[in-house]
């Protein structure tokens, strides 16, 4: 756990394949789900950062520079459009994949959303998902 910020939460295993792996940073505050998707992905030989907080996950994101991020629509703090609505505002050139347990249609939206903004998406996940859903757009 990063004692700077106790919201944030970093897995220290090393990653399954090699050192040059890809990077995916995960912001969801349901923490089965994190370390479900933070999991997949290790398993898929990418290196993971796991977060729970959009302040976390923003700092993460200039430190850490991944190639990849997922983020949760329905957070407490800060909602995951408005996330979406930052990353384009830092010019973010990481793929992203929405999740949500959320309607079709608001996935739908902030998908349209983030595209307009010139965000470069990977794909959604729908809530509940399968490992192998998640396998298939982290290898996108």
């Amino acid at each position: 756990m990063n004692e700077a910020d106790p919201q944030a939460r970093h897995i220290d295993s090393p990653p399954i394949q090699a050192a040059s792996a890809r990077r995916l940073l995960i912001l969801d505050d349901d923490d089965l789900v994190g370390m479900l998707v933070d999991t997949v992905a290790r398993l898929a030989g990418m290196d993971t950062r796991l977060t729970s907080h959009h302040e976390a996950f923003f700092l993460a994101l200039a430190e850490w520079q991944p190639d990849l991020v997922l983020i949760d629509l329905t957070m407490p703090a800060m909602s995951g459009e408005d996330v979406l609505r930052d990353l384009a505002k830092r010019q973010c050139r990481a793929r992203i994949i929405i999740s949500s347990g959320s309607e079709p249609q608001r996935l739908a939206a902030a998908s349209a959303m983030a595209a307009a903004n010139g965000l470069t998406l990977a794909g959604t996940l729908p809530k509940p998902f399968t490992p192998a859903k998640l396998r298939t757009l982290l290898a996108a």
